[in-house]
């Protein structure tokens, strides 16, 4: 993979990071990623956190990486669960029956937003992440959606990072969903859709020019990195089929240190 920037460009005055697989892997911290927050709380350079993981609420994520030695509030921390209950809102009234796959924190947030959780005559399938995933869950899901119940989908990753490999993520689900219901075109609101990144931008106020969007998959992470108009810097993995036609990093690297500036340099210079 080509570098399209060096370090005599722009300075980084904001860090927007993945989580899975740069801070941590699955309940294990990554050692250099926890020095480099610090470091950046440090020197002052503002950072928040997206993630298409919609196991947890921002609290709870904000609250593990504190547990591991990130300075991190709920704030600055911005997932799916938002996402999809924004768009939830903005295109259904409250009341709405909604089926729902997935996590807790998910279930909580839409029945907190003013929709009725169902298994029957609903209008609206959610696809999440559910470690305790069933037939009769995707049986519900499907049914509906032949029914012309809209399918939505908290992100599009087939795989997620655990300690000793890769789990199948919510993309393996929707490609289920798809194959029953070709008609039934999910709308995905994770990465590598720029929305969470515009949201994490927001919040840190800093410049596009000079915030970087750090992630580990090519497809979710950096496409939506550059897609939200930041550079976008790859901290390379051995994830599976991470290449992707025509999209180039900005930046690859193999540590997040590798982004943290000196005393000498300017603060958050590429190296």
């Amino acid at each position: 993979m080509q570098q399209r920037h060096s370090r005599a460009d722009f300075p980084i005055r904001g860090i927007i990071s993945d989580l899975d697989g740069v801070a941590y892997r699955d309940d294990h911290p990554i050692p250099a990623s926890v020095q480099a927050f610090q470091a950046w709380q440090e020197q002052g350079v503002p950072y928040a956190f997206v993630t298409n993981n919609s196991t947890k609420s921002a609290a709870q994520f904000a609250a593990k990486l504190s547990g591991m030695g990130i300075p991190a509030t709920a704030a600055q921390v911005f997932n799916t669960i938002s996402a999809v209950t924004y768009l939830l809102q903005q295109r259904w009234p409250r009341g709405t029956p909604v089926f729902a796959i997935g996590e807790q924190p998910l279930l909580e947030a839409l029945e907190l937003s003013g929709f009725r959780l169902t298994e029957t005559d609903a209008d609206v399938v959610i696809l999440g992440f559910d470690s305790r995933l069933t037939y009769a869950k995707l049986r519900t899901a499907i049914r509906a959606a032949l029914a012309g119940a809209t399918v939505v989908a908290t992100n599009p990753d087939v795989l997620t990072p655990v300690l000793d490999g890769y789990d199948p993520c919510v993309g393996i689900l929707t490609a289920a969903v798809s194959a029953a219901v070709p008609t039934a075109v999910p709308i995905v609101v994770g990465k590598p859709d720029p929305f969470m990144i515009k949201q994490a931008l927001g919040h840190l106020g800093t410049s596009k020019q000079e915030t970087v969007m750090i992630g580990d998959q090519i497809k979710t992470d950096i496409v939506a990195g550059q897609a939200a108009g930041l550079r976008a810097v790859l901290l390379a993995s051995d994830v599976p089929f991470n290449a992707v036609t025509g999209v180039v990093p900005d930046l690859v690297i193999t540590s997040l240190l590798d982004l943290v500036a000196t005393p000498a340099e300017e603060t958050g210079a590429f190296r």
